[in-house]
């Protein structure tokens, strides 16, 4: 199984002590472990959607399941508290069947096709004269395969990379950013607690 994992540190004592500063009673500054929780968790939704953003413009995807369900690699959060002041965007997911990706279906004189990356051309799926091709089992399940060798059977589903590998170029280029995030969503929520208080 493919396990993405990224870890990106803030100074919470640090980041506590600015939001007491602008909390100006005792009640609300109590409440600053709270208010760093929710931005935590604030910050790392939006990241969440950001990165699958980035996926998505940068990978043929065209089986959005494989970006929103867990079991298939999608990008889920674990939430902070104000017990816990850590935050975790995580991705687990074995590689994918090739029909996730852009693909086109075998003819009678070419091998079926697949796309990874939106910036690549299609490339035929053939490996030593055996021509990928695309099937539907008895279940209903439809795929492209290659055969193992000369004979009709076995034949085996190829695979394409798995979800938590896409977030690798994303992550990159979302890190740049979370800082600034994190403050908007801090201020969002000092302002909250504070309309609060003056309702």
């Amino acid at each position: 199984m493919s396990e993405h994992q990224n870890i990106l540190q803030i100074d919470t004592d640090v980041e506590l002590q600015k939001i007491i500063r602008q909390l100006d009673s005792i009640p609300d500054q109590l409440k600053a472990p709270s208010v760093l929780a929710s931005a935590l968790n604030a910050t790392a939704n939006e990241m969440r959607r950001t990165m699958g953003k980035k996926a998505k413009k940068r990978y043929a995807i065209t089986d959005d399941r494989i970006l929103k369900e867990k079991k298939r690699g999608g990008m889920f959060l674990e939430r902070a508290t104000g017990d816990t002041l850590e935050a975790g965007l995580l991705s687990k997911g074995a590689m994918v069947e090739a029909m996730a990706y852009m693909t086109r279906r075998n003819t009678d004189t070419t091998a079926a096709m697949l796309k990874v990356l939106n910036e690549s051309q299609l490339t035929a799926l053939e490996v030593g004269g055996r021509k990928a091709f695309e099937t539907t089992f008895d279940s209903g399940h439809t795929a492209i395969v290659r055969r193992l060798g000369e004979n009709r059977l076995p034949i085996y589903p190829l695979m394409s990379p798995a979800v938590p590998l896409l977030y690798g170029k994303s992550y990159e280029e979302a890190e740049m950013d979370y800082y600034a995030i994190l403050q908007k969503h801090i201020r969002r929520q000092i302002e909250r607690t504070l309309e609060r208080k003056a309702a």
